[in-house]
């Protein structure tokens, strides 16, 4: 129980100076540069990602329990591939018709629609898993490396062509891609979900899954940091997206499964970067955010 407790604590302490550190950030002026020019804040998410990797390695422990490892790579790379494929189809239809509803994601209603994505796209991905083929994966981790490459240049390359190619639309995918995709699976996935699993195990299991309560936590802790994403009174934001923390639960529960089933951060960063990095792009040269 101590452990238990004690692991609690470390999780609250790190959240509470990562937030910390975003105050001050922004007391500096940083932050409102880097969103001016670049689009997006670097420095914050270095921060967010830097604290917890700074315990990781006062603490001396080992990185590839959090995650940090080339171990399969081939294979956590055909997955994540996968992923990305089995998760932004049932998400983008639902997306799609949000929009043509007019409504909102943000909002409970527009949240709980685009849920029902994750979900499908969660079931999908444990038949997935369970019908993994390691000796085929690891024979097409060129392709795959090619499919990623490809992937994340096209909305850039399409930018070029039709004479909107700016710093913001670059930013954005390398932003989403490692600072967003990897930076908040390190966080949640790596360092919150793999410190739970240290002191509480992972006793349950669906279909070839094992899992425990770091699974459960750290994708509702997930979904509640969304809920905040429209919280900022020092910028004019008061309310809270609790339409949002729902399907980023859902999409916490997709990520943390990848994560339990592979033991690395790879498979579930690209599954997480990369529909981020091409759709955020795509939709800041066609003016849809």
């Amino acid at each position: 129980m101590r452990s238990k407790v004690l692991a609690i604590i470390e999780i609250l302490l790190v959240y509470a100076v990562m937030q910390a550190g975003g105050i001050a950030l922004r007391s500096l002026g940083i932050v409102h540069w880097e969103l001016q020019n670049l689009g997006w804040t670097y420095t914050g998410m270095l921060i967010f990602v830097g604290v917890p990797a700074l315990v990781i390695w006062l603490a001396r422990r080992n990185w590839a329990e959090y995650g940090v490892t080339t171990a399969g790579w081939q294979v956590n790379l055909d997955l994540g591939i996968k992923a990305y494929l089995v998760r932004i189809v049932p998400v983008a239809v639902l997306m799609l018709t949000i929009l043509w509803l007019k409504m909102d994601y943000r909002t409970f209603p527009g949240g709980a629609i685009t849920a029902l994505g994750e979900i499908a796209g969660i079931a999908i991905m444990l038949l997935v898993l369970r019908r993994q083929q390691t000796d085929k994966a690891a024979s097409s981790a060129r392709s795959n490396v090619i499919t990623t490459i490809v992937l994340l240049l096209f909305p850039i390359v399409l930018a070029w062509m039709l004479g909107k190619l700016s710093l913001l639309i670059v930013s954005t995918v390398v932003w989403q891609f490692i600072f967003s995709g990897f930076g908040e699976e390190f966080v949640w996935r790596g360092y919150v979900q793999s410190r739970l699993n240290q002191v509480f195990g992972r006793p349950l299991q669906l279909f070839s899954v094992k899992f425990g309560a770091g699974l459960i936590i750290a994708s509702i802790l997930f979904g509640l940091l969304h809920a905040f994403n429209t919280y900022d009174p020092a910028v004019g934001f008061a309310s809270l997206s609790w339409g949002w923390a729902l399907s980023a639960t859902f999409g916490g529960l997709f990520f943390g499964i990848l994560r339990e089933k592979t033991g690395s951060l790879l498979a579930c960063g690209l599954a997480h970067g990369l529909p981020d990095a091409v759709g955020e792009a795509l939709a800041g040269i066609f003016g849809w955010m």
